[in-house]
């Protein structure tokens, strides 16, 4: 009997093991279901396209007016950020979805390609803006290590003003605002374009999602205005935001679903 109840112990005890280590796996493991309609949505979508050439079209003609009414002396610029405003990287996310991983995987091995192809209208305008005087800054959260890979892709493509000058990648914080201030020193500034709230004002950064659509509502009239808002439904802070006070190892998918407004 003593020992029939050690050998059941045993089975109870390898049993309880191996159901810990499915729930651990099934709320760490990567989960890469919503990010494969939004990358063929940006792969595939006439929508997408659009959506950026209406970005870019309307920045053409905001971009004229703010020359013709400009009476300061500096020298001109626009800050774009990078990574989907103006290189299109929907391959890193395809290879993420097919290999099941997730950022940092495979990134530096992408950049390090320098194939990211430009996203619709942005070499057009930018070349516009160059021919009216107007100097291009880019302002990117690529690690400062990805420099001359970066540099390659833009050069590959013919974007104005790719080089070491007038590139600003991160060092150190992720808060955009030193390096725009920077830029001020020397340039106004017409216009900004992004993908993310915080590529405008670093008011945005770390907030959750309650306040960041306070503050959207706050600067709505800047939108359009000043502030070029690139579509990307494939990742950003928006996220972060929903994830907020949320631990790692929570099932994502019912925090997400809990986010949803239901009629």
């Amino acid at each position: 009997m003593k020992k029939l109840f050690i050998f059941f112990t045993i089975v109870w005890m390898g049993t309880v093991v191996s159901s810990c280590k499915e729930n651990t796996t099934k709320t760490t493991e990567t989960n890469n279901d919503g990010l494969l309609m939004a990358t063929l949505f940006v792969q595939q979508s006439s929508e997408y396209k659009a959506l950026c050439y209406q970005v870019y079209n309307f920045a053409q003609t905001r971009l004229d007016q703010k020359i013709a009414l400009y009476k300061g002396e500096k020298a001109l610029a626009v800050i774009v950020d990078i990574d989907e405003t103006v290189l299109d990287n929907s391959p890193f996310s395809a290879r993420s979805i097919i290999k099941n991983t997730d950022y940092p995987k495979y990134w530096d091995e992408w950049c390090n390609k320098a194939e990211a192809k430009p996203i619709p209208g942005s070499l057009e305008f930018l070349k516009y803006a160059e021919s009216q005087g107007v100097e291009t800054f880019y302002i990117s959260n690529r690690k400062i290590h990805l420099t001359p890979a970066t540099l390659k892709n833009l050069q590959n493509y013919g974007f104005p003003f790719a080089d070491s000058t007038h590139l600003f990648l991160r060092n150190k914080s992720s808060d955009k605002e030193l390096r725009r201030n920077f830029v001020r020193q020397t340039h106004d500034i017409l216009l900004f374009f992004g993908d993310n709230l915080g590529d405008f004002s670093n008011e945005f950064d770390d907030k959750g999602t309650a306040l960041r659509q306070a503050l959207t509502v706050k600067y709505q009239n800047d939108f359009g205005e000043e502030y070029m808002v690139l579509p990307n439904p494939t990742y950003g802070t928006w996220m972060n935001a929903l994830k907020e006070n949320i631990a790692k190892t929570a099932d994502m998918d019912s925090v997400y679903k809990s986010k949803l407004i239901d009629f």
